[in-house]
């Protein structure tokens, strides 16, 4: 399942090591706190395919998960994305976005471990790659597999860098996580769509309010 987030939120966290093409901040709640973003719950069972596209279905896990190898991320009780070397979890899996990438992309993470690791590239160069230490750090937490420890993460780029695949990798059981979150470097059709319509129909309100409103000489 896909929402739109369009509440005109503040950037939630500074942003680490100013200087990096790719910067990231850990912030509290399930879903992310940045304004204008588009996010995949997973809620209704099914890995996202267009201008978002997962690789492996076998990520997806129905809720409730098992804490005995894919534990479901705390606080938020749904269908979930878990990368594992068990029970059909793959080891990898990546998102590819389409067009010129996103600008922003961000995830809910549960249970960190210090195997887990999420790769960010743009086009094939690798511009950022961390593992569970530096995430749960991030939010000034331990990478010891708390299953009731759970933060949201969010990746933001500099002007001149997109971020096109996302992959998360664990060499154990799992890295779980939930809510991805992105803003399209370039709006997708629909935003352009969704921005089309609101203008004619300010447009139409104007004139309505000239022809409701005639002047008498």
């Amino acid at each position: 399942m896909i929402t739109n987030t369009l509440l005109a939120l503040g950037l939630a966290g500074a942003a680490l090591n100013a200087g990096a093409a790719v910067t990231y901040t850990a912030t509290g709640g399930t879903t992310s706190a940045v304004a204008g973003v588009t996010t995949n719950t997973f809620d209704d069972g099914l890995l996202p395919a267009g201008f978002a596209t997962y690789d492996q279905p076998g990520a997806l896990i129905p809720s409730p998960g098992n804490p005995g190898y894919a534990a479901q991320p705390p606080g938020d009780a749904t269908a979930f994305f878990s990368v594992g070397v068990s029970n059909g979890q793959p080891s990898s899996s990546s998102v590819t976005f389409g067009g010129a990438g996103v600008r922003y992309f961000g995830y809910y993470m549960g249970s960190p471990d210090n195997y887990n690791i999420v790769t960010l590239y743009s086009g094939n160069t690798m511009v950022l790659q961390i593992n569970g230490d530096a995430m749960a750090s991030a939010a000034s937490l331990l990478a010891n597999g708390n299953q009731q420890a759970g933060f949201y993460l969010n990746f933001f780029t500099d002007s001149g860098t997109t971020i096109t695949k996302v992959t998360f990798s664990s060499n154990q059981n799992a890295f779980e996580s939930d809510n991805h979150s992105y803003i399209a470097a370039v709006p997708e059709p629909r935003t352009y769509a969704m921005l089309l319509t609101g203008i004619g129909l300010l447009g139409l309100a104007s004139r309505r309010g000239h022809q409701s409103n005639p002047r008498f000489y």
